[in-house]
């Protein structure tokens, strides 16, 4: 019986048995580099994006919280001077007309006092029967009232039973408010001298880099309107016949919020810029005195 002899088939180096090829060194260090440079561009896009996020979220919360300050700012203005003296029966209006009914607890006596920085008035807020004395002020860095140091300040707001005759309760606020400007003449000027705003960026002071534009910092508060759109001398209060006569023009408060974003946690994480954001408000006269119409 022949025997068949079996050869055995050799293999090259570095292949097997079933024809499969193992990667080089070369081609290890190619695919390496090229992981790097992908991991590398998703890191930085990835780090981009949220760095930019920090800074527009940060703009939405100011937006917000100003918008949450400028509505309730609108609200209190609406009411303000309800319930006044001719809404009781037994009071006509001519005895509405003096202000020594302004002490009567049952009455708003409206505005009484609004300058281009603070103001004060009366009226029932919340709708509950009970008239308020509702005050807004803007404080600089320092909480001074009038604003006399440095930007950015607070806007404040207290509300207090005027039965209770209480000290103001400066239960909210709205921080980073950076324009606090007074405007002089008659007409008043659209602004004006404006407090500087605290602090240094790129080797300039924040004033100089972030109020390029002046009526950034030295636009008012609050500036006020009467009935045909003109603007009014500020500041008046009713404690003399001449003001209660000018305060019983204004039919309209506009309230101009310019805020910039926290030195410590409101700014962009790349270039280091602040945000700003601008929000206004109009709060129209409903419930002026009997004798003002």
């Amino acid at each position: 019986m022949k025997r068949i002899a079996r050869q055995t088939k050799l293999t090259s180096p570095g292949r097997s048995s079933s024809g499969a090829r193992g990667f080089s060194l070369l081609e290890l260090a190619v695919a390496s580099v090229v992981l790097i440079v992908v991991t590398a561009t998703a890191v930085n896009y990835i780090s981009v994006v949220t760095r930019r996020s920090h800074a527009e979220q940060t703009k939405v919360d100011m937006t917000q919280e100003g918008r949450e300050f400028v509505d309730e700012f609108e609200r209190d203005i609406h009411q303000s001077g309800y319930p006044g003296c001719a809404d009781f029966n037994n009071f006509g209006i001519n005895n509405c007309a003096t202000t020594t009914n302004y002490a009567n607890v049952n009455f708003a006596a409206g505005l009484t006092l609004l300058s281009s920085t603070g103001i004060s008035f009366e009226g029932d807020v919340n709708g509950d029967g009970i008239v308020e004395s509702v005050q807004y002020r803007l404080v600089d860095s320092a909480n001074n009232y009038p604003p006399s140091g440095t930007c950015p300040c607070t806007l404040q707001r207290s509300e207090v039973a005027k039965a209770s005759a209480a000290t103001p309760a400066w239960s909210q606020e709205l921080q980073n408010v950076v324009n606090s400007g007074v405007p002089v003449g008659n007409p008043p000027a659209a602004y004006g001298g404006g407090l500087s705003i605290a602090g240094n960026f790129l080797g300039m002071s924040n004033t100089a880099y972030y109020a390029a534009l002046t009526t950034f910092k030295d636009f008012p508060v609050f500036t006020a309107y009467d009935q045909n759109g003109s603007p009014v001398a500020l500041p008046l209060d009713n404690t003399t016949l001449a003001g209660q006569q000018t305060l019983a023009t204004v039919k309209s408060i506009r309230l101009t919020i310019n805020l910039l974003g926290s030195g410590t946690t409101g700014y962009d994480l790349k270039t280091g810029v602040r945000p700003v954001v601008t929000l206004v408000g109009n709060g129209r006269r409903n419930n002026r005195m009997a004798w003002e119409k």
